[in-house]
């Protein structure tokens, strides 16, 4: 963090534990660590009630990997609660200009590759949102302190619709932990088992490097910006009608 400024991982600032042994954590109901971090969405609280309802968030992940309450027997045997909080949906473009998705792209290809030579997987991209319109007049939504990355600050959408901020979060699962080893051992044996097709990886079992590139490849996707011609990127053209 130090010498690379314009990180997007997540500013871990304080790690705090209980000293004693408690009954919830024993039972494995409460937390016995708490993580301190960040707050990306550092401005919300000086806005009213109604705007406030108007910041939008997404825990985006690649969606591809096998989610056992998903996947096993088309979902049947999870609850929708459950299944709602697997992972967030993201149904629209980030539309911003070509210099913006570059600067967001290298500086996420420079933190992921980190977490591989880390063996890290499973971390995502918390994407903030709120309409640009709250930034008018009078108001201005106060950014985070400190100096970094515009994507941290807010970057305000082609259209100026939107603001946007992101962050890289959840990067402490390691592919070397026991817990993922026995996962990974799962997997395979509920494959062998042919309990329906088979399945590849969870992200949590998945290859770092694997793992990386999907994660790069949903971004990308993510992030629309417009060619030559003035059209959105991978838009595809309809031929012109008659001879």
């Amino acid at each position: 963090m130090q010498f690379n400024k314009d990180s997007l991982l997540v500013r871990i600032t304080d790690l705090l534990y209980c000293p004693t042994s408690t009954l919830g954590a024993f039972l494995g109901a409460t937390p016995s660590h708490h993580i301190v971090m960040e707050n990306i969405l550092y401005g919300k609280s000086s806005c009213n009630r109604d705007q406030q309802k108007q910041w939008e968030t997404f825990d985006l992940k690649p969606n591809d990997y096998f989610f056992p309450e998903r996947d096993i027997a088309g979902g049947r045997l999870a609850p929708e609660s459950v299944k709602e909080r697997l992972i967030d949906e993201f149904e629209d473009k980030i539309r911003v200009t070509i210099d913006q998705k570059e600067e967001l792209i290298a500086q996420l290809s420079k933190d992921s590759k980190l977490l591989q030579e880390n063996n890290a997987v499973d971390y995502s991209l918390f994407l903030v949102r709120f309409p640009a319109e709250l930034n008018s007049g009078k108001h201005r939504v106060p950014n985070p302190p400190g100096r970094g990355s515009t994507w941290r600050t807010g970057v305000v959408s082609r259209d100026g619709k939107w603001v946007y901020r992101a962050i890289v979060l959840d990067f402490f699962w390691s592919k070397d932990a026991l817990q993922a080893h026995a996962f990974t051992g799962l997997v395979k044996l509920y494959n062998t088992l042919k309990f329906g097709k088979d399945h590849g990886p969870m992200s949590i079992t998945a290859n770092s490097d694997e793992y990386r590139q999907r994660f790069l490849g949903m971004v990308e996707d993510m992030v629309e910006v417009l060619d030559s011609s003035g059209r959105p990127s991978g838009e595809i053209r309809t031929p012109p009608s008659g001879p």
